[in-house]
C-alpha cells in the first residue's frame, strides 16, 4: 500500500508494520515468508478469490500493475470500504496485497489508526479508485483525473462482486479526495455507492500523517482515527453526530 516516495518503501529487511509483526499478521515476503506462501497460495479462495481471479482478468486485459485484495479481509458483505487513489509500484513488487498488514509505514499508520477507532477487518475493505500504479514509467505520463474517470468502469465491477455494497466509504487523503469529486461533477460515481456516506480522511503517509491540521490544530493521525471510528460505529448502526468543522479553507494536502 506504500505510495512512491513513501519513508518505509521497499525497505524489506525493516519492519515497518509492527503492529502487524506482533500479532501474528505481517504480510512480508521477506520478513513473514511462511504466512505470505500460505495466504498466497490462497489468494483465490472464498470471498476474496472472486475478487482476486477479477484482478487477475484486470491485469491480463490492462496489462497493468494492480495488486490483489487481501485474502484476509471482508470479501463480500464489506461494510466498510477504504480507497487511497492509486497502489505505488511496490504494492505489487511488495508483498502483492492492499492491506492493512503490508509491510510499509503507510499501512502500518492505517492499522493502527484502524486498531484505535474499533474498526475491524473483518468488516472492512482496502481497494484504491484506480486500480493501478499511475505513474508506471512504462506508460505515458498520466494523470489522475483521467485514470479515475478511465477506472470507473472496473470499480463498478469490483463493487458488484461484493454483494451488498459497503455502508461507509473512507477516502483516504487529497488525492483521493480529489479523484472522487472529479467523478462527482461528471456523473460517474458507481450507483453502488450511492447510498454509501462517504467521508475524508488524511492521508496515513507519515509525510501526512504526523502532521498538525492547520484548521483544527490536532494531528492528522488522530484524525484519521476520529474518521475511522465513526464510520465503524454508523456501520454498526451507531447514531453519529455530524462534526463541528470550525472554519472552511483550502487545506495543503
Amino acid at each position: 500500500m506504500a505510495r512512491t516516495g513513501d519513508v518505509g518503501a521497499r525497505t524489506p529487511d525493516v519492519v515497518w508494520n509492527r503492529l502487524a509483526q506482533r500479532r501474528g499478521e505481517l504480510f512480508s515476503r521477506e520478513l513473514a515468508p511462511e504466512r505470505h506462501a500460505y495466504w498466497w497460495a490462497r489468494r483465490h479462495d472464498g470471498p476474496a478469490g472472486r475478487l482476486n481471479r477479477w484482478v487477475d482478468r484486470l491485469r491480463d486485459t490492462t496489462l497493468e500493475n494492480v495488486p490483489y485484495v487481501d485474502p484476509t479481509a471482508a470479501g463480500e458483505g464489506a461494510r466498510v470500504l477504504l480507497l487511497l487513489h492509486e497502489p505505488a509500484g511496490d504494492a505489487e513488487d511488495g508483498c502483492g496485497f492492499v492491506s492493512r498488514y503490508a509491510n510499509d509505514a503507510t499501512s502500518a499508520n492505517l492499522y493502527r489508526a484502524a486498531d484505535r477507532a474499533g474498526l475491524e477487518h473483518e468488516i472492512t475493505l482496502h481497494w484504491h479508485l484506480v486500480p493501478w500504479w499511475i505513474s508506471n514509467p512504462t506508460h505515458e505520463p498520466r494523470r489522475l483525473t483521467g485514470e479515475a474517470v478511465r477506472a470507473t468502469p472496473r470499480l463498478g465491477e469490483f463493487l458488484d462482486l461484493l454483494g451488498a455494497p459497503p455502508r461507509e466509504v473512507v477516502l483516504l487523503g487529497a488525492p483521493a479526495a480529489k479523484a472522487w469529486e472529479a467523478l462527482t461533477r461528471r456523473g460517474r460515481v458507481p450507483w453502488q455507492l450511492g447510498g454509501a456516506t462517504v467521508s475524508r480522511a488524511p492521508h496515513p503517509n507519515p509525510l501526512v500523517h504526523d502532521r498538525l491540521d492547520p484548521i483544527s490544530g490536532r494531528r492528522n493521525g488522530d484524525r484519521l482515527v476520529g474518521v475511522l471510528r465513526d464510520a465503524a460505529r454508523r456501520a454498526r448502526g451507531e447514531l453519529v453526530l455530524p462534526a463541528r468543522v470550525p472554519g472552511i479553507a483550502r487545506r495543503p494536502f
